[in-house]
């Protein structure tokens, strides 16, 4: 019997350089206000409220459109679907440079560039699992997609830090026009070099037959192990982000905090609470690439690992919460570490959702399961973002703010305890153990 080659080719990693590209410019420039509001207020009028629905256009847009892009990616696949969000992006970034400083009249177009960012969400957090599936073999798949996911959170970390020192040291346009060279750099980027698919495939379920839309998705409806997924991963993220919206009013002035980007000592960068912001999410990007190294060596042993980081991150979140109560020490130092410790293992659980999820799955397109997927933190993003609004948490109130530390702790411990319940099922794996007979050649070893 004549057994099929598969193989793997140099370009993949272009490819997956391009993607993370895309992730890390639209997270960037989703949440580029949030860190500067007094100079949005001052130079265009910017107010709280509106800062915060520019930042909830994005989780608005994903629930809208996750279901038109999941037909999109399966119709058209990798190329149209990154082409058509690096180009957006680049038009939403340009766009915002076009409302002039001092000018309330013009600032609607920071609404029309949010909004076309926000469409680029589906993109960036639905494609990662299939665009490991279709360029990479099986012992590189959870690396790959945690290369994708971990960007937006990279993107965040530059986030905190370029958009604070680009418009306090030179300007706040000089920031934004950055962000749109950045958008064109990075479409320009994809443009020259991204098939929708390698020559040949580098695993037998790359290219095998999917359910078709509408069958994946009551196939996903009704798959316990999916749900339980969905549940768990939805708690993690949703405690983690909606945490994230009250930290400054939790670590302000009266503990130590403040907002300085430029810091002249040790003491001033761990009382920094845009340092903070950065380094923390600089930890989960680690924590995301070290325990997907780790998954690729130790296949199936998804549901191990989401047990153990799922219970280390409840022990930091829980001591960064009596810590902040003062239970404990509660120097900067220590609030610092703990919190970075905690993102370290709550995201580190990002890809291997998205893996463990389409091994549940498969045969339903990669695409389908990531966007059921992220549907779930999306909706509890949205929630937190409505309570942001009706201004329940403010530094009006900063007791109610600190009580999240409790939610975190408590929200992440129920999602450890969901996962007891998960029932791995390696389906994927399974299907290309069985093709192993099947050579795979590495392109740089000829």
């Amino acid at each position: 019997m004549q057994t099929r080659k598969y193989e793997v080719y140099p370009g993949r990693f272009y490819v997956l350089i391009a993607f993370a590209l895309l992730a890390l410019q639209q997270n960037l420039a989703w949440m580029t206000f949030g860190t500067i509001p007094d100079e949005s207020y001052k130079h265009f009028g910017l107010s709280d409220n509106e800062i915060t629905l520019l930042a909830a256009y994005g989780p608005i847009l994903f629930i809208l459109l996750m279901f038109p892009f999941i037909w999109f990616l399966d119709r058209f696949g990798l190329r149209v679907s990154m082409l058509s969000a690096v180009w957006i992006l680049a038009v939403a970034t340009g766009i915002q440079c076009l409302v002039p400083e001092g000018s309330t009249k013009w600032k609607f177009l920071f609404h029309v560039g949010h909004i076309l960012i926000g469409a680029v969400g589906p993109h960036v957090m639905i494609m990662p699992p299939r665009l490991s599936s279709v360029w990479f073999p099986p012992n590189q798949r959870t690396f790959a997609t945690a290369v994708t996911t971990m960007a937006q959170s990279v993107g965040i970390a530059l986030g905190f830090i370029t958009v604070p020192y680009l418009t306090l040291t030179y300007s706040i346009h000089t920031m934004l026009y950055v962000q749109a060279e950045m958008g064109l750099f990075v479409a320009l980027f994809a443009t020259v070099y991204f098939p929708p698919r390698p020559p040949s495939p580098p695993s037998h379920t790359a290219d095998a037959d999917r359910t078709e839309f509408v069958s994946s998705l009551k196939a996903l409806a009704c798959n316990p192990s999916f749900l339980v997924l969905g549940i768990s991963g939805g708690l993690v993220s949703g405690a983690n982000w909606g945490f994230s919206s009250v930290l400054s009013i939790i670590l302000n002035p009266t503990s130590g905090f403040s907002d300085v980007v430029s810091v002249s000592s040790v003491g001033e960068f761990f009382g920094s609470n845009a340092w903070l912001g950065a380094c923390s999410s600089l930890s989960a990007v680690i924590g995301g690439q070290l325990v997907a190294l780790l998954a690729d060596k130790l296949q199936r042993r998804f549901k191990l690992l989401l047990l153990a980081l799922l219970t280390l991150a409840t022990i930091f979140a829980f001591w960064f919460a009596v810590s902040v109560y003062g239970f404990t020490s509660s120097s900067t130092v220590n609030l610092f570490i703990t919190l970075c410790l905690q993102y370290f293992f709550a995201f580190a659980t990002t890809p291997l959702f998205y893996e463990a999820a389409v091994e549940v799955t498969y045969p339903v397109p990669e695409g389908s399961s990531a966007g059921v997927l992220t549907l779930f933190s999306n909706v509890a993003t949205i929630l937190l973002q409505i309570i942001a609004l009706c201004h329940i948490f403010s530094n009006d109130h900063p007791e109610r703010a600190r009580a999240m530390v409790w939610v975190l702790g408590g929200l992440t411990a129920l999602a450890g305890v969901t996962v007891v319940f998960f029932k791995e099922n390696y389906q994927r794996l399974d299907k290309d153990s069985l093709k192993r007979e099947s050579l795979v050649i590495n392109k740089n070893m000829k």
